[in-house]
C-alpha cells in the first residue's frame, strides 16, 4: 500500500506547476521577430514563469493572432 501512495504523490508532482522552461522561470523571452532582438513576455506562460498546462505558443500563430506577446 505504501508504494502505491507514493506512485500517486509522484504523479502529482510531476502535473503540478513547475518553472517554465523556455524562459527558465523569468517570465521573458528573447524574440528575433522583426529582425532587432528584444525582450518579450514569454508566449508560453504569459510573463508569469510557471508553465501552463495545455498552452502551445506556435499555435497562435496559426490561428491570426500572431505578434510579439506584450514587449517589455
Amino acid at each position: 500500500m505504501a508504494d502505491e501512495q507514493d506512485d500517486d504523490e509522484v504523479a502529482v508532482a510531476a502535473h503540478g506547476p513547475r518553472e517554465c522552461m523556455p524562459c527558465r522561470g523569468t517570465g521573458k523571452v528573447i524574440s528575433g521577430l522583426g529582425g532587432e532582438p528584444k525582450t518579450v513576455a514569454c508566449p508560453w506562460c504569459d510573463g508569469e514563469g510557471m508553465r501552463k498546462s495545455g498552452v502551445d505558443a506556435q499555435a497562435r500563430w496559426l490561428d491570426g493572432a500572431g505578434g510579439v506577446s506584450g514587449a517589455l
